[in-house]
């Protein structure tokens, strides 16, 4: 009885370690009016540089019918701050083709109150979702300290606080390993 006790074990343990690792996915929500700010030169309508902060929700959040970034409007708590930091890359390079759904090249640090911050970093793309590459973690449990994240954009409703859109998008790591 005990080594059919011990089998069951070594296979329950070969079972959960051999399942794919589960994700875990934040959203955010950026009021370009209020929470971003852009250089001066523009080209062709768009900002050379820009940097933002902005409040991340869980993975859930429906951002749909949303009219500001806020708490009150999207009904729901922010789980952290998200901080960016990114340069126009549209029609680059032009000493060979350029892909024409690479936007921006962005750095992004995402603060998770209370557990830790992750980064990514990698082009902002034109298409509904892209990958980005995570640069770091201060805390492997939460997100891994390296990998690839899937960013989702998402739609909003029409920004009230001004001319600019909302900008919003769903980022989805691989679960950490907790040790």
């Amino acid at each position: 009885m005990k080594s059919l006790i011990k089998y069951g074990l070594v296979a329950a343990m070969l079972v959960a370690t051999a399942m794919p690792a589960m994700a875990r996915s934040w959203v955010v929500c950026v009021d370009q009016n209020k929470d971003a700010r852009a250089s001066s030169e523009n080209v062709s309508g768009a900002p050379v540089f820009f940097v933002g902060a902005a409040p991340v929700y869980p993975g859930g959040t429906d951002v749909s019918s949303a009219t500001d970034c806020t708490p009150t409007t999207i009904h729901r708590t922010p789980v952290g701050t998200f901080f960016a930091f990114g340069g126009l890359v549209a029609g680059l390079p032009q000493s060979s083709t350029a892909s024409p759904n690479d936007v921006f090249y962005v750095v992004w640090h995402f603060r998770i109150d209370g557990r830790g911050g992750f980064d990514t970093t990698g082009p902002v793309r034109s298409t509904s979702t892209y990958v980005q590459t995570i640069t770091g973690s201060t805390n492997p449990g939460l997100v891994p300290t390296h990998g690839a994240a899937k960013v989702t954009n998402l739609s909003t409703g029409t920004a009230s606080t001004g001319p600019s859109p909302l900008a919003a998008f769903k980022i989805t790591t691989p679960e950490g390993m907790d040790h």
